[in-house]
């Protein structure tokens, strides 16, 4: 019985081998690039799948004197305290006059917990990775935190690098220059 079986299995064998055809290959799937279409003072950016903690309203703040115009105070969230910024001032320089910023995205990273107002919130969106342009003009107010971007209809949406931003010796010091220390001594820089 085991030689009919074995006289079976080489039959088999040679037939596949004669009359088989290979498995097609299965083409891999193009790499994808994810992440989240938003606004920040009016600009059209992208953040990466993952940078940003959470979108959420934007709480009620309150004010913390002696802070660099960009920080508007702090607030109650998630049983502590987190910072808010004005993506406004923080990039442009200056308020925004208009609709009320309705929501912050919150970025949590190693020594650094804030949020920062949006100007928009639009979706999740999805590229092929090989369409990135890194070579395309971003607006010169984020050019230094961005890394490329990609093409949407007549659009060029810049990706936010939060890395960059929050290595910025800028955002690391929130306290307005000129401040007087308890000894009543100007230690502006």
């Amino acid at each position: 019985m085991a030689t009919n079986a074995s006289h079976a299995v080489a039959v088999l064998e040679q037939s596949y081998a004669e009359n088989g055809v290979a498995s097609p290959a299965l083409a891999s799937p193009p790499m994808t690039w994810m992440g989240t279409s938003l606004g920040i003072a009016g600009v059209h950016l992208l953040i990466g799948e993952g940078e940003i903690a959470e979108i959420v309203e934007t709480p009620a703040v309150t004010a913390i004197p002696g802070t660099k115009a960009w920080v508007m105070g702090v607030a109650a969230y998630m049983g502590g305290l987190l910072p808010i910024i004005s993506g406004d001032v923080l990039f442009r320089g200056r308020p925004y006059a208009g609709r009320v910023r309705d929501f912050c995205m919150v970025i949590r990273r190693p020594g650094f917990y804030f949020g920062i107002t949006l100007s928009d919130v639009e979706r999740d969106m999805k590229f092929p990775l090989h369409e990135r342009d890194m070579t395309a003009s971003v607006d010169e107010d984020f050019a230094r935190f961005c890394l490329g971007g990609f093409h949407d209809g007549g659009r060029f949406l810049a990706v936010l690098d939060i890395e960059k931003l929050v290595a910025d010796s800028e955002l690391s010091d929130a306290a307005a220059p000129g401040r007087i220390s308890n000894e009543g001594i100007s230690d502006e820089r």
